[in-house]
């Protein structure tokens, strides 16, 4: 009975003891107490989140809750963004004396809970941000040193937390050698002083070096526009502003390491510096050129560094599996770009150019140093020589590697430069003497041409000249011809007008030789009286026939002038006369060549106008052409004007009745200027089309059929009024008929 009660009260108490001791990790043991820091792979420790942070050692150390502990990256579930985790993990003293180690606090409050044989808890506190009297250990560095006696061990739970973050995609659990920390931290405090400032002027160095770098190089792009010297500023400038948050977040992990995670953001730089040196690389090596896939996969990488980086900085707010992208954006910007910028360098090793060699010589001890410098744990591989190396020169090894590359660079982008100037200045003299080489071909071409075309201008000049003389030769026909054109068109009016006072002096000399018969027979009978009345007779029938014969005289005179080249001269004329004249001499002149021509002759002279001063021959020239072209127009419409209906009455919309109208005007400007006399002929014809109204005055010009015009008319009669100080208008309907007005000074 009393076994069975044994067996009941294990089964109770101790089986979910047993359970929860089988899901712990591993023991780590401490082998060494000599370091300074020996941190704990993760296989050895396991973590629980906190979601509410009110747990408690009892609830996190028996079931349920010591069953949900899991190694870090094992679940895609684990939730790495609570504020509060529980951690655990075992250490065991394997050396054959003391191990004076401590254990490490790098959150924002951390409380350790080290089970005792005993099976109760001894609780300790440390914590960047907890109050001094709260903490435990060594308070000023964090840390809090136990004795482990040989083959001694414990299991220890530690609670973090960090205030408004999750945890961290960098977390470690680490132990530190006390008696390591205690040598660095306080006895060695004075030469860890100067550490510290001589970590200090090594930035510094670095940051003036960079700044003098992107000055330069932003100055030498501002001259020669190229690429290459944009992409090693900004590289440069990038590379600062890291360098900056090397400093930054040393001072604040000392001074303020509250405000230490503010400087988290300035690691963004490493999401530009690998990316802009491979731009450089790739513009001052011309890959697209040599090796084009290579090129891409370079561009590629640079843009897929940006993204990594982006990523694995802010992990922890949005993916839960933060190690995968840790290590994705880590192993992107530290070992793969590094070595493929290596491969690519040795692409060109064999290149001749100096430059190349220098800018090889000058990156590979960088990049080589990024890639041994990358954390071994991250991928497992331990190269000792390397670690302690590392351990012991790293800071001056980085110094010297970045110093040497920013310089080497600098010295070979301002022998490019001068180079570039240096060509640039070649090509600017090349330039200006193939300018003057062209200049002298050019003058030399000009001068042969200006010859040549001295010669042509002398050979056109003398047809051009030949041509003018045969022009006004022609044009003095063309004008005569068209002066005869007109006289002929007054033939047929002269001569009738000529026969009237031939008629009369005709008839009146008949009479005359009768009266004188008559008068002599009565002078014979003495009748005295009878013969004085004859005589009288006689001598009014000898008045009448020199009027008549004055009359054809100036009939005669008119047409010698007319015909005749004009004198120049103006005298006073009747203008009313002169287009009566003028008017009846076209009618009886168009009448003589065709018998069937009719029109209705209208004038409406104004008698107010009196005598004008003009050159009469010619304002009788452009009278006699307007109203020719006047009856010519009426005759055509009334040629093509329908036949009147057979059998009926004809109306008056069928009736087409030739009509030209000339009429005088005295015009008085409304706005006041001097007076003129305006001499209108108006026609009922077809008018003038619209498209042709602008060329009528041109020379040559005519609507009229081959033969019946020479385009003079009109560009003779605009010069003749031109000439006289006038003006010549046209007025026009299609259709309805046209208006020519005259319009001359009046004196």
């Amino acid at each position: 009975m009393g076994k069975t009660l044994v067996l009941l009260l294990f089964i109770i108490t101790g089986f979910p003891e047993a359970t929860a001791q089988n899901s712990l990790p591993p023991v780590f043991e401490i082998k060494t107490d000599t370091t300074l820091m020996q941190i704990l792979p993760k296989q050895y420790w396991q973590m629980l989140p906190d979601k509410g942070g009110k747990l408690k050692i009892d609830d996190v150390s028996k079931l349920p809750l010591a069953n949900h502990f899991f190694y870090r990256g094992q679940t895609t579930n684990a939730d790495t963004v609570e504020n509060v985790y529980w951690i655990r993990y075992q250490i065991k003293n394997t050396t054959d004396r003391e191990a004076k180690i401590s254990l490490n606090s790098i959150s924002d409050y951390d409380d350790f809970y080290l089970q005792k044989p005993d099976s109760s808890w001894m609780h300790l506190s440390s914590g960047s941000s907890r109050e001094l009297d709260l903490k435990d250990g060594l308070k000023y560095v964090n840390i809090i040193p136990i004795v482990l006696k040989p083959g001694e061990g414990y299991l220890v739970y530690e609670r973090i937390e960090n205030k408004g973050k999750g945890l961290p995609a960098n977390f470690i659990i680490s132990l530190a050698g006390t008696e390591a920390v205690i040598q660095e931290d306080y006895v060695e405090k004075v030469d860890n002083t100067m550490i510290f400032n001589s970590l200090h002027m090594q930035e510094a160095f670095i940051l003036g070096l960079l700044f003098l770098t992107i000055f330069l190089n932003l100055f030498f792009y501002r001259i020669v526009l190229e690429k290459v010297y944009l992409y090693f500023a900004l590289f440069s400038l990038f590379l600062g502003i890291n360098r900056l948050y090397n400093i930054t977040a040393i001072n604040l992990q000392f001074v303020q390491p509250d405000l230490a995670h503010l400087t988290r953001y300035l690691g963004l730089a490493w999401a530009f510096i690998p990316y802009f040196l491979i731009q450089f690389f790739r513009e001052f090596l011309y890959i697209q050129k040599s090796y084009p896939r290579w090129d891409k996969l370079l561009a590629v990488l640079g843009i897929s560094n940006v993204i990594a980086i982006f990523l694995s900085l802010f992990d922890d707010l949005f993916f839960k599996n933060t190690d995968l992208i840790y290590w994705i954006g880590f192993s992107i910007a530290f070992i793969i770009i590094p070595v493929c910028l290596i491969i690519t360098l040795l692409l060109f090793i064999r290149n001749k150019e100096k430059t190349i060699r220098f800018v090889i010589a000058g990156a590979i001890p960088l990049l080589l140093f990024q890639v041994l410098a990358s954390p071994n744990e991250t991928f497992n591989i331990k190269i000792e020589f390397i670690e302690k190396m590392l351990d012991a020169y790293y800071r001056l090894i980085e110094v010297v590697c970045i110093s040497w590359f920013v310089i080497s660079f600098s010295m070979i982008l301002l022998l490019r430069f001068n180079l570039l100037l240096k060509q640039n200045a070649q090509h600017a003299l090349d330039k200006e003497r193939l300018f003057r080489e062209k200049e002298i071909e050019k003058n030399e071409l000009i001068e042969k041409q200006k010859a040549l075309l001295e010669i042509q201008v002398k050979e056109r000049t003398a047809e051009l000249n030949e041509s003018f003389e045969y022009l006004k030769s022609t044009q003095s026909q063309l004008i005569q011809s068209e002066k005869m054109a007109s006289l002929g068109e007054l033939t047929a009016g002269i001569a009738h007008e000529i026969q009237n006072p031939l008629n009369f002096v005709n008839n009146f000399s008949d009479v005359s030789n009768e009266l004188i018969d008559e008068m002599r027979e009565e002078l014979a009978k003495g009748n005295g009286q009878l013969a004085n009345e004859i005589a009288g007779d006689i001598k009014q029938n000898l008045e009448k026939i020199h009027h008549h014969g004055k009359r054809a005289d100036a009939i005669v005179k008119g047409m010698l002038q007319h015909s005749r080249s004009s004198s120049g001269v103006i005298e006073p004329t009747d203008i009313n006369a002169l287009a009566d004249e003028y008017l009846r001499l076209a009618y009886h002149g168009l009448r003589a060549k065709d018998k069937d021509f009719n029109a209705t002759l209208k004038t409406d002279f104004d008698e107010t106008i009196g005598k004008i001063d003009i050159i009469p021959q010619d304002i009788g020239r452009v009278i006699l052409n307007l109203i020719t072209n006047a009856f010519y127009a009426v005759d055509e419409k009334k040629k093509l004007a329908p036949p009147p209906p057979k059998g009926g009455i004809e109306s008056p919309q069928d009736h087409f009745e030739p009509t030209v109208t000339v009429s005088t005007e005295a015009v008085i400007p409304p706005l006041g200027g001097p007076r003129r006399v305006q001499i209108s002929v108006t026609d009922n014809g077809n008018g003038i089309p619209q498209k042709v109204l602008d060329k009528i005055f041109q020379p040559f010009f005519t609507t009229k059929p081959t033969g019946h015009g020479t385009g003079l008319g009109l560009s003779l009669a605009y010069d003749i009024v031109k000439a006289h100080g006038g003006e010549l208008k046209v007025e026009t309907t299609e259709g309805e008929g046209t208006e020519f007005n005259i319009l001359l000074p009046l004196t």
